[in-house]
């Protein structure tokens, strides 16, 4: 018996009618907005800073946590995860989440911002590893597409934060009461849509050891292809606010709302992903994704006024939306132990959320914001160089 699947891309033959919208589904979906409203410190960093006086690095520590916590949770927690049903997990993930983004929201000085960061990373990093096989089991008929669709939730809760904190800064209101009224309100929602919902167990045959699985060919590939997409994204998401106020010279207010546009491009990319892959090889989209991102971080980063700016960021939501998911199924495509994948992802996500944001913050406090981002499009480049590299056809070493 081959556990191994084919190493090229599967043909999605889906269209968006092919997601069953159930219960679970939503609640699934719900949870990713969930994650990304709680987390996404990028557009709440300019007046974190100025609250509590903290450096750049110090600041960057709060995305890092999270990063930490996947990292933590991949390598050490395997017998946690594997005695901890699927159902209870997802509980867990939501009253983690909730629970340190009320803690980081209400928090007056760095250890409190930071222990809700690394409670709300705890939750966020159980859900990152365990989603990915509740969706493979709970949706057979297409999981490509529907973890690129889901993964298009995360951005609608990105492109409402900065403009409810540019919203708030406008009448005056605490950037707090922007960010804690969403968190509490997602997780009442996720509780009642999710509470009688049948979680299904992820399907594992013949589980294997990470250090076996490691032996698939073009695995380590498509692992690194992940971390760079990671970096990138999480890298441009973190700093994106940032830098349109300290390098293009945006009111602290309104420099949240300037990246808006980079999450809507990413959320149409995303829901687009599936019926652009109906045409192209996977590939040859990822290709594409890291061609343009290295494209369009030069106005982003280097562009002589706002409005080109902004135009470079927007690009970037376009041409970064299909690098992480579509890195991401590809990854699981080779092999049917979604567990043990989802550990082996959530490395390669750890290691990007974790140094992306760390590695600019420390750069900015010794060289500058301005030369710190020349990373960001480094990151495009080593995603690009990895995805090009020759393919060798190789025997599958996990073969029965």
């Amino acid at each position: 018996m081959n556990l191994g699947a084919s190493t090229t891309y599967p043909t999605v033959r889906h269209s968006l009618g092919a997601v069953r919208w159930d219960r679970l589904t939503c609640g699934i979906g719900l949870s990713f907005a969930l994650l990304s409203w709680s987390l996404s410190y990028g557009s709440v960093l300019p007046q974190l800073r100025d609250d509590l006086h903290l450096s750049a690095s110090t600041a960057a520590m709060h995305g890092s946590v999270f990063g930490v916590c996947l990292l933590v949770l991949s390598v050490l927690g395997s017998r946690f995860l594997a005695a901890l049903p699927n159902g209870l997990a997802l509980r867990l993930c939501a009253l983690f989440m909730v629970g340190g983004g009320v803690l980081f929201g209400f928090g007056h000085s760095v250890a409190f911002t930071l222990g809700g960061a690394v409670l709300t990373g705890t939750g966020a990093a159980l859900f990152i590893i365990v989603v990915p096989g509740i969706v493979y089991a709970h949706q057979p008929q297409a999981p490509t597409q529907t973890m690129s669709t889901l993964n298009a939730f995360p951005m609608v809760s990105s492109t409402l934060l900065p403009l409810s904190v540019a919203g708030a800064a406008a009448i005056a209101i605490s950037w707090r009461v922007a960010y804690l009224g969403p968190v509490l309100a997602l997780g009442a929602v996720i509780a009642f849509t999710t509470a009688k919902a049948p979680v299904p167990p992820s399907p594992v045959e013949n589980p294997v050891r990470i250090a076996d699985l490691v032996r698939v060919p073009h695995l380590w590939r498509r692992w690194s292809v992940l971390v760079f997409a990671t970096l990138a994204e999480v890298g441009t998401v973190t700093w994106g606010a940032s830098i349109m106020r300290d390098l293009g010279g945006a009111a602290k207010g309104t420099a949240a709302s300037l990246t808006v546009g980079f999450f809507i491009a990413m959320f149409f990319g995303r829901l687009a992903l599936a019926q652009v892959l109906l045409r192209f090889n996977g590939q040859v989209v990822l290709r594409m994704a890291f061609i343009g991102s290295i494209m369009f971080f030069i106005p982003f980063l280097v562009g002589p006024s706002l409005i080109v700016r902004m135009l470079g960021l927007t690009g970037l939501g376009v041409c970064l939306s299909p690098a992480y998911p579509l890195s991401l199924t590809r990854l699981f495509e080779l092999h049917n132990d979604t567990a043990a994948l989802g550990r082996l992802a959530a490395m390669a996500s750890g290691i990007g959320i974790t140094f992306g944001p760390m590695l600019l913050g420390v750069l900015s406090d010794s060289v500058g914001l301005g030369w710190a981002t020349a990373v960001l499009p480094i990151f495009a480049l080593c995603g690009l160089l990895t995805v090009a590299l020759p393919q060798r056809k190789q025997p599958h070493p996990l073969v029965a």
